[in-house]
């Protein structure tokens, strides 16, 4: 036991270091002794609190007054117990301080005085949050009766106490029908199971269970949940938020079921934490030498094979520091030695203030038995290597993926890519997009062990398409299939060729078949081994049934008397045996039916490289060849009869008209009365017509016998224009219409050609202008439509546009035919022979030159026709400008 000398500096030293805040008062609540815990509670001193009333201390309000006074008296009231109460002290900064209070009375024997003493506890946090649970209790029961997910209280034995409106929704049950019943009740059997074995809560965390829904069905549900806990430290109730995550989980599943089957595995790195995330697949793939969740990077380095280390070091410093994605291919060693070869994916998520690295998300696939598969194929290709190199033939090897894992220069020289390019390609990339889905097929064939053949297309690196042959053999390695052997030939030339020959063998056929001349190739024995239909038609003979029999048979040959040949005196034939060209002019030749016609023949011989095949005989039926060479001659002479009778006569004619046209005029220069002056009209009228009509018989007469002569000589276009326009501007000032003339200003002054021509041309198709309209205008013009200063040519388009009653467009055939008339109506009202277009064209063809109309019904006609004339030479160009001067 202590004596009292050795308790009292041990109850000082309790006193002073005490976590307790500890005053003594006087019962008149003046402060006697304070301890350093409760001045630090309030911010004051020691020496600061010592003599102080009590009620110095107190907040500055009217309730901590009261409640204070009320703690004193209930202080002072007590004797044998311990009175306590909670207040609110002003602390030296005049912030609140809540403290708990213990208040017990301590009686001096020895100096009859008595002390009040006070434990003091700090709960100032503790009241805050109550009065932050109190003002926003509102937004509380606001957010716990909207929100989709479920709020519940429970007790530490599960019952619940309280669940939120929205249970009704999610689970279909009632607040009523899960208040007072357990968690468990409302868990499948499994997960109720597993957490009565393994205890319920930890003090907060994020859990996932199967809850029933009132239907039967089970949801799943992410449950966050936590512990709240009394004064003491007793479990007072539990808090339970749970959404239902049934979608996601499938998802979940399907995602981990996909990466099983792949053999992928998914990680993630929080590089703001430190903290990785391995799934399950990731961890399988790693014999478990990974946690499900690190905080370090070790464990991972550790299962990593040791000739990798530095290099796996090297690529996630460059994603930490850089966030550089890598892709790379690693081994580990498992901790039964065991060794695997992963393909690993990585992808940085970058601040987007700081530009680094937060999260690094990453992916592995276990690619060992890839690997091995193609090592295996590494070395079968070893064993062929030669083979391969050499061989004129594009050859690769490829995976059970249809990735190249090798390539031969044949195949680098195909395809215009070098094998860097190639290497690790997929073949589809290089077939055109319509033979993807071919090659994909046969592919599959291959896997199954089936060796194929097929044509596909291929497209070069320079955009060029190739016609290919491909050939797929399965590689076996062991009885399994690793992979197979495409070799590729470029059949690209043989298309071609063979395309080329089915066009000319299509051409030649369509050619030999569309000939009216007869055909047949004989063989050197003289049978027949084709005829096109045109010599079957003229021989009267089937073509199926004559191949391969004698020509004696269906070439029935006779003399001029229509006698035949014998077989050995047949021309034919004995040219057919001898290997000689021959040719008839006429021959007579008999067909099946007994019939005869007359043809001229010609036999060559077949020569193929030096030797002779056969021969080929060409002929023709001239049978009406000659009954169409006599008529022609007949016709050509009645023609020649016909132009001298017309050009005589019309010179004969033109005599005595001359004689009736100039007396006509002398007589009008008499005086007579008004009458005898009309007959004077119609007699000068009437005879200049008739003279046009003769001219013009004349000139057509003239052209048909090929006796007009043109006279080339330089001219001034804008004379020749004019004179035209002025010929007829009286014409049309009667008439009412409006007659204007263009020259093109891109059009030299002078040209060469038989300006005497080209008036007449322009004169005719005026004055059918001006006959046909009846009001609105007529344009002539002259456009250039090219000019070469080097040949020294300008071609000029002349045309003549009116506004008159146009040409019906069946009718625009006849136009330029000699004698043609449109409707016998419009020759009654406007006259005419019918030859003046005629004439038109013959002399626009005899100057090289081409004639057209387009005309429509009604609005007007446009007369078009074009020249190719001379440009002058100096000298020519002179001539004309000094006559210009005279």
């Amino acid at each position: 036991m202590f004596s009292a000398a050795q308790r009292l500096p041990m109850l000082e030293h309790m006193y002073n270091h005490a976590p307790t805040g500890i005053a003594i008062l006087s019962r008149e609540g003046r402060c006697l002794y304070v301890n350093p815990a409760f001045c630090q509670m309030v911010g004051y001193e020691q020496e600061e609190l010592r003599d102080t009333r009590y009620y110095r201390l107190l907040y500055e309000e009217a309730q901590d007054q009261q409640g204070l006074k009320a703690a004193y008296i209930g202080w002072l009231g007590a004797k044998e117990q311990v009175y306590k109460t909670e207040l609110r002290l002003k602390h030296k900064r005049g912030t609140a301080v809540w403290l708990s209070l213990e208040l017990t009375i301590f009686d001096d024997e020895a100096s009859g005085q008595s002390y009040l003493i006070a434990y003091a506890t700090d709960i100032t946090e503790k009241k805050d949050i109550q009065q932050v649970l109190s003002d926003n209790e509102d937004v509380y029961m606001l957010i716990t009766e909207n929100t989709p997910d479920v709020i519940s209280f429970s007790t530490p034995d599960g019952r619940l106490e309280y669940v939120s409106p929205s249970v009704e929704k999610l689970l279909g049950y009632t607040r009523q029908e899960m208040l007072g019943k357990k968690r468990l009740d409302f868990y499948h059997t499994e997960d109720a199971d597993y957490m009565r074995v393994h205890g319920s809560f930890k003090e907060t965390g994020i859990m996932k269970q199967r809850v029933r829904h009132k239907d039967g069905h089970y949801l799943w549900m992410e449950v966050s949940f936590r512990i709240i806990r009394d004064e003491s430290g007793q479990i007072k109730r539990i808090l339970a938020i749970g959404r239902n995550i049934t979608e996601r989980q499938k998802s979940e599943e399907n995602l981990a079921k996909a990466q099983q089957l792949a053999m992928f595995g998914s990680w993630d790195w929080d590089l703001v934490n430190n903290v990785m995330h391995f799934s399950k697949e990731f961890r399988s793939i790693f014999g478990y030498r990974v946690k499900s969740v690190e905080t370090s990077i070790d464990a991972f380095m550790e299962a990593v094979h040791p000739e990798d280390t530095e290099r796996m070091k090297q690529i996630i410093t460059n994603v930490i520091l850089k966030g550089i994605h890598e892709e790379t291919f690693y081994r580990i060693v498992l901790p039964d030695g065991e060794q695997k070869v992963l393909r690993s994916i990585w992808e940085a998520e970058l601040d987007e203030h700081a530009s680094k690295p937060i999260q690094i998300v990453g992916m592995v696939q276990d690619v060992t038995e890839h690997q091995e598969m193609e090592q295996r194929l590494r070395e079968s290709e070893n064993r062929y290597k030669s083979l391969f190199q050499h061989n004129p033939l594009g050859i690769c090897a490829m995976n059970m993926e249809g990735q190249i894992l090798s390539v031969n220069p044949s195949l680098e020289e195909l395809t215009g890519y070098t094998r860097e390019e190639l290497l690790g390609a997929e073949v589809l990339t290089m077939a055109s997009a319509e033979e993807q889905d071919k090659i994909r097929r046969h592919m599959e064939l291959a896997k199954q062990g089936e060796t194929q053949t097929y044509e596909s297309e291929f497209i070069h690196k320079n955009g060029e398409r190739l016609f290919i042959k491909v050939t797929n053999i399965p590689i076996f390695v062991q009885e399994e299939i690793v992979g197979c052997y495409g070799i590729i030939e470029n059949v690209t030339p043989l298309k071609r060729y063979i395309a080329q020959i089915e066009k000319l063998s299509n051409e030649h056929s369509l050619i030999l078949n569309a000939v009216s001349e007869g055909i047949v190739g004989l063989s050197t024995e003289g049978h027949v081994r084709f005829m096109n239909p045109a010599a079957a038609e003229m021989f009267g003979v089937e073509l199926e049934n004559m191949l391969d029999d004698a020509c004696i048979g269906i070439i029935r040959h006779a003399d001029e008397i229509g006698s035949h040949y014998p077989d050995e005196q047949s021309s034919i034939l004995q040219a057919i045996r001898s290997g000689a060209s021959y040719q008839a002019e006429e021959a007579v030749f008999w067909k099946k039916d007994g019939s005869s016609f007359l043809a001229s023949y010609r036999i060559s011989p077949l020569m193929d490289n030096g030797e002779r095949k056969g021969a080929v005989m060409v002929f023709v039926d001239i049978t009406n060849e000659k009954e169409i060479i006599r008529a022609k001659e007949s016709a050509e002479r009645a023609d020649r009869a016909k132009s001298e009778f017309l050009s005589v006569m019309s010179h004969e004619l033109r005599t005595p008209m001359n004689g009736i046209i100039g007396m006509a005029g002398l007589l009008a220069d008499t005086e007579l009365d008004e009458e005898q002056r009309s007959y004077i009209d119609i007699i000068t009228s009437s005879s200049s017509a008739l003279m046009q009509i003769l001219n013009e018989i004349l000139d057509l007469s003239k052209i048909e016998a090929g006796k007009m002569a043109l006279l080339l000589e330089p001219f001034e276009l804008e004379n020749v224009m004019g004179s035209v326009a002025d010929l007829f501007l009286r014409q049309a000032m009667e008439k009412g219409i409006q007659l204007e003339w263009h020259v093109d200003q891109e059009l030299p002054g002078v040209l060469v050609g038989d300006h005497v021509r080209i008036r007449q041309v322009l004169v005719n198709l005026v004055s059918n202008a001006i006959k046909f309209t009846e009001q609105g205008r007529v344009n002539i013009f002259a456009e250039s439509k090219a000019y070469s200063h080097r040949k020294k040519k300008c071609l000029i388009e002349f045309s003549v546009t009116d506004t008159g009653i146009g040409i019906p467009t069946d009718r625009q055939h006849l136009l330029f035919q000699p004698f043609s008339q449109l409707h016998p109506a419009l020759n009654r009202k406007y006259g005419g022979t019918g030859l003046g277009l005629s004439i038109c064209k013959n002399l626009v063809s005899l100057m090289g030159g081409s004639i057209g109309v387009d005309s429509e019904e009604a609005k007007g006609s446009t007369f078009r026709f074009q020249l190719d004339l001379r440009l002058p030479e100096e000298e020519e160009a002179g001539e004309v400008e000094a006559r210009r001067v005279l």
